[in-house]
C-alpha cells in the first residue's frame, strides 16, 4: 500500500468522523426532542460505562481454554464490590476510587 492511499484513508476516516459527530451540533435547537428520550439519554454514560467495565471485572480469561469465565475468587470482583459497597456509604468518587483500589490490592496478594 502506498503512501497516497494512507493519506487518503486518513482524511476520508476524518471526513466521516466530522460530518457524523457535527450533525447534531450544526442541527442545533432545530429538532425538539421528546421528553421520554431525554430522560432515556440520561442513562446512556451509565449504560456505556458498565458495558465497558463490568465484563472485566467479573470475566478472567482461563490460559488454557481461551474462555472467558467467571471466578468468585477474582481480585477485579472484590475490588468492585468494595468500590460500590464504599460509593454506596460515601457518596465520595474520591474514596470509591481509593477503596476499590485497596481492596484489589489487597485481593491479589491475599487470595
Amino acid at each position: 500500500m502506498s503512501e497516497i492511499y494512507l493519506w487518503i484513508a486518513f482524511f476520508g476516516l476524518m471526513l466521516v468522523t466530522i460530518i457524523t459527530r457535527s450533525f447534531f451540533l450544526l442541527g442545533g435547537s432545530r429538532f425538539d426532542i421528546p421528553e421520554t428520550i431525554h430522560e432515556f439519554l440520561r442513562y446512556a454514560p451509565t449504560a456505556a460505562l458498565i458495558a465497558i467495565v463490568l465484563p472485566e471485572v467479573l470475566f478472567i480469561k482461563d490460559p488454557a481454554s481461551q474462555l472467558f469465565q467467571i471466578d468468585i475468587y477474582s481480585p477485579h470482583l472484590f475490588g468492585g464490590v468494595v468500590a460500590v459497597i464504599g460509593y454506596l456509604i460515601t457518596k465520595n468518587m474520591l474514596g470509591t476510587i481509593f477503596l476499590g483500589m485497596v481492596a484489589f490490592t489487597a485481593a491479589r496478594f491475599l487470595l
